[in-house]
């Protein structure tokens, strides 16, 4: 029960960089009486808070990395290549986490939190690749892939108790059912996007609508292909390979979809410059001291701030 409600209020996440801190538990009942209408798609701040509620439920299987160079280095690309997606600002911003987990995975909650772990990190090779596994998870967030994995039925039961005047008073039966059922979307959101993976189709359109964002922005839309490559080599049976269609696949739909819709190339100067970067602010970073405590808050939530820039 302790985890659902922790779910459920979302607070404490330590900022993924700062913006679960800053609410106060008020503003639980503020959301659930926003839930009127069981049939209706979620409102940009519902989908704020669940998607919260997801990286809370996350957090407690795996831990930060809170090298505040890198950090920040992630948040600069993701942000800017966001600017470059249909969906450039969500209601609390896009907010990007490296995980400390050799594990290679990526994963995308709801409303823009993104969460990369360091075992996927490493197969970046540049900047251009690094932005393409961050293109990606824009991707699932834009497309609303974590929402559209919670079954219309349970999506209903947990809204339709949500929903009710009896959440003005909550009484200890009230938030008992309210947490169980609102528990088991956001596990069910969790258990897609770490467990079962979203499916062929899924990744597919997210990949597709990732080599735009890049290639819109400047980078090298086949430095997708070129990290799907790499993963392909490493092989596996966890994380990125328990989740996704084979990479080999997606390298093959990549490149097809390049050339199909004549996405450009930057020139080789570019990508060059960015690999220098790349090598001075990500990879050369972890050699610097590690913070033991999330950093302090600074206040107020990210509203898609200017990043890196891709050209």
């Amino acid at each position: 029960m302790t985890i659902l409600l922790i779910s459920l209020l979302a607070w404490g996440l330590s900022d993924i960089t700062d913006i679960v801190e800053s609410d106060e538990v008020e503003s639980a009942v503020t959301v659930v009486e926003a839930f009127q209408d069981a049939n209706r798609e979620l409102t940009d701040t519902e989908e704020y808070y669940l998607g919260r509620s997801v990286a809370a439920y996350m957090l407690t299987n795996y831990t930060p990395d809170w090298h505040p160079g890198r950090t920040g280095y992630l948040n600069l690309l993701g942000t800017a290549l966001a600017g470059y997606s249909p969906r450039p600002f969500t209601y609390g911003g896009y907010h990007f986490l490296l995980l400390d987990s050799p594990e290679v995975n990526a994963m995308a909650c709801p409303g823009g939190l993104i969460f990369i772990t360091e075992g996927l990190s490493d197969l970046a090779e540049n900047e251009d690749q690094m932005a393409a596994i961050l293109a990606h998870e824009i991707a699932h967030v834009v497309l609303a892939h974590g929402v559209g994995a919670v079954s219309r039925a349970k999506m209903t039961a947990a809204w339709t108790t949500l929903g009710t005047e009896s959440a003005r008073q909550l009484g200890d039966d009230d938030v008992r059912e309210m947490a169980e059922n609102y528990g088991d979307i956001v596990s069910e959101i969790t258990e897609t996007i770490v467990t079962t993976g979203y499916g062929r189709d899924s990744e597919r359109a997210a990949d597709s609508l990732a080599v735009h964002i890049l290639a819109d922005a400047g980078y090298s839309p086949s430095a997708l292909a070129q990290v799907l490559d790499r993963m392909a080599l490493g092989g596996g049976t966890q994380g990125f390979w328990k989740t996704h269609p084979s990479p080999s696949d997606r390298a093959t739909w990549v490149r097809e979809t390049i050339q199909a819709d004549n996405l450009p190339e930057p020139p080789a100067e570019a990508i060059a410059i960015r690999t220098q970067r790349f090598a001075d602010d990500f990879t050369n970073a972890q050699d610097s001291p590690v913070q033991t405590t999330p950093p302090p808050s600074r206040g107020g939530s990210s509203q898609g701030s200017q990043g890196g820039g891709g050209r």
